[in-house]
């Protein structure tokens, strides 16, 4: 769809921004830019998340059912156009945005009936790729995702054995002694902490992180930082978060925590497993705590693992 309303606008560049709610703001938060028909390297995406309290004028612009345009640049050619992308509920849950784009009568009426397909397939999408407990992505979509981040660099010409100078960390979330929640407490009482476990990994983890839950008491967080210790610091932020955090009539949980460094070259379902075997490693080693793949290996504490080629990759 974003390479059809680029043929169709002639625009220079499209950016598809997901809409979240965070301490009671509503951030934009870019998930996909093309240039030129092409995705954009992580390196040189020009975007980042904002805030709409800060773009009030986008805001209203969001508002509008049908395409809303910034003043024209020349003739029927938009310096900007904000295309609103509606959920399952009518309201706004992602907005494209072109610059330099066509914007005659003609084109504007065949983006909006183009809007209403779109609007339908997000509605179908979003379904298809959130867990019906918490609302978090589930499991088949972290698939999607981390094959999406491999697939984008190596559709990026040039691309070396680095991300651009970022770094993307996976990270598996376990809560420690969930069984004897579920076994003292009750299913309704455990299906409780699940919610409220993801909801502070909403609160605690940053707008760019995605979250996932991966199925039981597992969870997943895909992070991406220029520094791995600002990723190790949103890690211990949340630990530490759900340590202090008193859950009703269960009182208080930990979480053990294993991450891992996503390699370009590797197989995605690499990442997974070796994210398994820390996660394993804290849980045997006094749980409550984060534990690294690539230092558990340095230190000679687990022994450095691979997917081989061919192997099937499946979550």
């Amino acid at each position: 769809m974003n390479r059809v309303i680029l043929q169709l606008t002639d625009a220079r560049t499209l950016t598809i921004f997901q809409l979240e709610t965070k301490d009671d703001d509503i951030i934009a938060i870019p998930v996909s830019h093309l240039s030129g028909g092409l995705p954009v390297s992580p390196r040189s995406v020009p975007v980042k998340p904002f805030a709409l309290s800060g773009n009030p004028h986008l805001a209203e612009r969001l508002r509008d059912r049908y395409p809303a345009n910034a003043p024209a640049a020349s003739g029927d050619m938009a310096a900007e156009l904000i295309l609103p992308l509606r959920g399952a509920n009518g309201n706004v849950t992602r907005f494209c945005r072109l610059e330099h784009a066509r914007n005659d009568a003609n084109t504007r009426r065949i983006l909006t009936l183009l809007l209403e397909l779109y609007t339908n397939f997000l509605t179908l999408l979003d379904d298809n790729e959130r867990d019906a407990l918490t609302g978090l992505l589930n499991r088949k979509t972290l698939d999607q995702r981390i094959s999406g981040i491999f697939a984008a660099h190596r559709n990026v010409q040039g691309a070396g054995d680095d991300w651009g100078g970022r770094q993307f960390c996976i990270a598996a979330l376990d809560i420690d002694h969930f069984k004897q929640v579920n076994d003292n407490f009750g299913h309704i009482y455990g299906d409780e902490v699940l919610l409220l476990f993801a909801d502070l990994m909403k609160k605690t983890f940053r707008d760019n992180d995605l979250l996932f839950r991966f199925g039981g008491e597992e969870f997943v967080v895909l992070i991406a930082d220029t520094d791995f210790t600002k990723i190790h610091a949103a890690l211990e932020r949340f630990r530490s978060a759900v340590e202090h955090h008193r859950f009703p009539q269960i009182g208080g949980i930990t979480v053990s925590i294993g991450a891992c460094l996503l390699q370009p070259g590797k197989l995605p379902r690499t990442a997974m497993d070796r994210a398994d075997q820390a996660l394993y490693y804290a849980k045997q080693n006094g749980r409550n705590q984060i534990r690294v793949y690539e230092e558990l290996v340095q230190q000679g504490l687990i022994s450095q693992s691979e997917i081989q080629t061919g192997a099937i990759e499946m979550f």
